[in-house]
């Protein structure tokens, strides 16, 4: 199906006077229409028939970058295209996120402390955790034929892994999630930022807690490490704190519903995965490509003009990795979802220094739950009654993916471990 007309969306920013008309286009973050069903196709839609950079005054006002070789340069080059909020003070936030507020040397140092739970070799050591939660929360709905995948799978697989590399109490899962949803979805900056200081005043106990008596866990790594021979500041300790918290508790549970939901409606493509599951590597890899959920923003540092566009000290730009993987100058057949695509660089991470440190976990986490759910459960489709409703905001995801499956084909749970 093709997409929808674009429909009026309330403004909310005056126009900067060195901005031109033709480089305006109307386009909301958080509510925009394009937003509310098959939004990688829709907004795609928008963005391509646009200016490769183009001014929006939705989400009090801001630059969208929407090609991704643009984007790519654009996020390589940090002094000119900073993370740092003097530049976005509209990014300014109370606790900081961090490291992905500064630029190196900070940023690099800061991400340094974290490495260790997020190097290849540090996520190869956590592989068989994944895979057995990942069996466990499948197991209890595998003979159950239908569930409901965003709250009842999604929104505790990658989230419980996370609370308990967190050393996070497992009960508070859901005020937490509850928490991160407000901030990276709720349309009104002043309720994102009270949601925000909510979950800062929740870290900074379990920071005390830490200080007090460090552990093993990735909270203890953060709050104890050291840049430049110094320990880190109250402030520094809470924005790394925060920033681990808002990625563990919300991109992978987003990106792996609308995963679950395209192969829910392609059974073909299922198929082929039940059959060579081999092929599930290269397959996700092609999946993540079209269906990218966190965005980013940078300030820009220095009055220019960069590919063609003027841009004044302190402009706000918005970047859209969700769809940088669709853009037909870069990727062929871009809506065209090939299992045997060579691997392409879809920015779904990001790119430059600030470039995701998560992502080796989230490739793993996804690689083995869909493993998990293969050889558990042969078919599966989305309940036809749905009509798969979205969400946008810093990161995009579905509000629920029912999905259904005979209870004849579902592997026991004690057969699989006998298989195994």
């Amino acid at each position: 199906m093709g997409p929808e007309p674009m429909h009026s969306v309330a403004m909310t920013a005056k126009i900067p006077s060195h901005i031109p008309p033709e480089l305006v286009v109307e386009f909301d973050r958080f509510l925009s229409p394009e937003l509310k069903r098959c939004p990688h196709e829709r907004v795609t839609a928008l963005v391509h028939g646009s200016p490769d950079i183009f001014y929006t005054t939705g989400d009090r006002g801001h630059w969208v970058v929407g090609r991704a070789t643009v984007a790519r340069d654009m996020l390589r080059q940090p002094d000119k295209f900073s993370s740092d909020p003097k530049y976005n003070i509209a990014n300014a936030r109370n606790p900081p996120t961090l490291p992905n507020q500064c630029d190196p040397p900070l940023h690099t140092d800061l991400r340094r402390i974290i490495n260790p739970f997020f190097s290849p070799a540090g996520v190869q050591k956590m592989e068989q955790q994944v895979r057995q939660l990942a069996g466990e929360l499948i197991d209890e709905v595998a003979l159950l034929g239908k569930c409901e995948f965003v709250q009842v799978i999604a929104q505790r697989f990658p989230v419980e892994l996370f609370m308990r590399m967190a050393d996070a109490p497992l009960d508070h899962r859901e005020m937490l999630v509850a928490k991160v949803d407000r901030f990276t979805r709720a349309p009104d900056i002043q309720e994102r930022l009270a949601a925000l200081e909510e979950l800062g005043t929740y870290l900074k106990g379990l920071i005390a807690q830490r200080e007090r008596t460090p552990g093993d866990d990735l909270v203890s790594l953060a709050v104890h490490g050291k840049v430049a021979g110094r320990g880190l500041t109250d402030d520094e300790k809470l924005g790394m704190v925060t920033l681990l918290f808002l990625g563990g508790l919300d991109t992978v549970a987003a990106m792996l519903s609308f995963i679950m939901a395209y192969l829910g409606q392609n059974p073909s493509q299922y198929q082929r995965l039940v059959g060579d599951p081999p092929l599930i590597g290269n397959a996700i890899e092609e999946l993540m490509r079209v269906h990218g959920v966190a965005g980013m923003e940078r300030g820009v540092t220095t009055d220019m003009v960069y590919n063609g566009v003027e841009f004044k000290t302190g402009d706000r730009l918005v970047f859209l990795p969700h769809i940088y993987g669709l853009d037909d100058q870069v990727v062929d057949a871009p809506f065209h979802v090939d299992f045997d695509r060579p691997i392409s660089s879809h920015l779904v991470f990001g790119s430059g220094p600030h470039r995701c440190v998560g992502s080796h976990l989230a490739r793993l986490e996804m690689r083995v739950f869909i493993e998990e759910w293969v050889r558990r459960i042969p078919a599966f489709s989305v309940d036809a009654q749905s009509d798969l409703p979205t969400r946008g905001g810093l990161v995009w995801s579905p509000v629920a993916v029912p999905l259904v499956w005979p209870r004849a084909v579902a592997a026991a749970p004690h057969a699989i471990g006998a298989a195994a």
